[in-house]
């Protein structure tokens, strides 16, 4: 696997921007990259399955839920409508469940937590 961050951090060199999170992967593709749509929540992923039932067109959704851990914001099947629609990935701040099956799309996730 390519390491494309150093590549990243040498062409745009001031337009990286960091989130200083640990982050786990989720999803079936580790390494993704797209367009970025940014979506704020907090214990509702309605917006986030509205979202994902839009055309992705390779964009990657990034969640922030705050961290919260009282609800999951991406399961199986909304990471299915990602995958139906074109989406190259989401990343949550927050929970994630469902990983098992969700490791097994063609679809990349980067989760701050997940549900076992």
């Amino acid at each position: 696997m390519d390491d494309l961050l150093p590549e990243i951090c040498d062409q745009f060199d001031e337009s990286v921007c960091w989130i200083p999170l640990q982050w786990v992967d989720v999803g079936g593709i580790p390494v993704f990259y797209g367009p970025v749509e940014t979506l704020r929540c907090f214990e509702d992923n309605s917006k986030v399955r509205e979202l994902l039932g839009q055309p992705g067109n390779g964009r990657i959704l990034v969640v922030d839920g705050q961290g919260s851990r009282r609800r999951a914001l991406l399961g199986d099947q909304l990471a299915m409508k990602a995958v139906e629609n074109g989406w190259a990935g989401v990343v949550v701040v927050g929970y994630v469940r469902d990983v098992a099956t969700i490791g097994k799309l063609d679809l990349g996730v980067k989760a701050w937590e997940f549900a076992r």
